[in-house]
């Protein structure tokens, strides 16, 4: 009994532990380099704010375009595990070479394909982790790889400020570039899902997406998620600042309170999908979410804490669900390319809602802003649980029949 405890205890790892550790290891090291991005695009290559911009925007722009290619590639190829050591190999190479750059359109031309590595490697270790079965108990699986994520960014910023400060501003890339190496080896340890037995034509793979139309609900929610995320980078800085909040340090703490009961709380967040059913969370942590955006410009500094911690927690609810229904409205030998589709809708929604937040500022200003991205989020709500409760209807009927 021990003997086949083990062995489960080792598939679960490599089949959900490990692809966690991965994923909080490419978001650790996305964040990584923030801190210091004044110290080496500004002071030591003695760029502009702009460049410094467009050194993430640049990225995001290689995670849409590339998201959906790599996942059809995985299908297509019928393997996942040598395209994520591929992924992190390349973001190691490419990091390492940052770090001799004197030249702002070499580095940005660099970060694009790096953005392309980058994208290959976590997109796929996510569609490796809907493949396999885990036992029964997928949704918490789910909310401990949003965990992983958010952990991942919320921990790589602050480290890469004490890197630029003990070591200089390229000690950061010089970590990232050794962090991917290693990622790039624990890979290796990765196991391929049973169900991927064949290497599928293009067009199979097409029709497979095709014969799903269910997943564009939980895209769609991706979208808005990360749109809001992409809109508060942009206006909350400058709505805390704007309320006396001068210090950085404070703003940090604002968001702190945000990101720490966003992170703990998916896997339990993932938990809950599994007794209730995904929608459920999704739809009611969605309207919530909505309902507190659009107050939150209407805050003081003593009751925005608050206001914080209830953003934090309801968006907590809202990712393992999300993927969970990807999961499971996906044809088990398309998911890379479903979960492509996934990342390409969050990497839009991220890109395009520092442009919304800002035109939104301009326009009415900060509650303007806020109740814009909460009146989507509401507005989804409402439509997403409309069409829930006519697929459960319509499959219903379909199985009376």
């Amino acid at each position: 009994m021990k003997s086949q405890d083990n062995v489960e205890s080792w598939g679960v790892g490599r089949t959900v532990v490990l692809p966690a550790t991965l994923l909080f290891g490419a978001m650790f090291n996305l964040t990584l380099v923030v801190a210091g991005l004044k110290e080496f695009i500004i002071e030591d290559l003695g760029g502009s704010i702009a460049d410094a911009t467009l050194f993430f925007s640049v990225e995001t722009f290689a995670y849409i375009i590339f998201a959906p290619i790599w996942g059809l590639l995985s299908d297509r190829f019928g393997r996942r595990k040598l395209l994520v050591v591929i992924g992190f190999a390349g973001s190691a190479v490419i990091y390492f070479i940052y770090g001799a750059l004197h030249s702002i359109p070499l580095l940005l031309g660099l970060r694009f394909a790096q953005g392309a590595f980058s994208v290959l490697a976590w997109s796929t270790v996510m569609a490796m982790m809907l493949d396999h079965p885990v036992y029964g108990r997928k949704g918490r699986f789910m909310g401990l790889m949003g965990a992983s994520l958010i952990f991942g960014v919320a921990i790589g910023a602050p480290m890469g400020g004490y890197l630029t400060r003990w070591f200089g501003a390229r000690a950061p890339l010089l970590a990232a570039a050794i962090s991917f190496a290693l990622l790039a080896g624990i890979s290796l340890f990765l196991r391929e899902s049973s169900t991927l037995t064949r290497q599928l034509r293009v067009r199979e793979i097409f029709a497979a997406l095709r014969s799903r139309p269910h997943l564009a609900l939980p895209f769609s929610f991706h979208f808005v998620d990360r749109l809001a995320v992409g809109l508060f980078v942009v206006v909350f800085p400058l709505y805390v600042d704007s309320m006396g909040a001068t210090d950085p340090a404070l703003r940090g703490r604002y968001l702190a309170l945000f990101l720490l009961p966003f992170a703990f709380l998916q896997y339990f967040s993932g938990r809950l999908a599994e007794h209730i059913g995904a929608g459920v969370p999704l739809v009611v942590g969605s309207l919530i979410y909505g309902l507190a955006l659009c107050g939150l410009g209407y805050t003081d500094l003593s009751s925005l804490q608050v206001m914080m911690v209830a953003l934090g927690v309801f968006a907590a609810v809202m990712f393992p669900p999300a993927i969970l229904l990807v999961s499971q409205w996906s044809d088990p030998k398309t998911r890379a390319s479903a979960m492509g589709g996934f990342n390409l809708a969050g990497s839009m929604g991220f890109a395009f809602g520092p442009i919304m937040g800002g035109w939104a500022y301009t326009t009415r200003g900060f509650a303007f802003a806020f109740i814009l991205c909460g009146v989507l989020e509401i507005t989804l709500a409402i439509v997403g649980s409309l069409l829930l409760i006519r697929w459960a209807r319509q499959a219903k009927a379909h199985s009376t029949n």
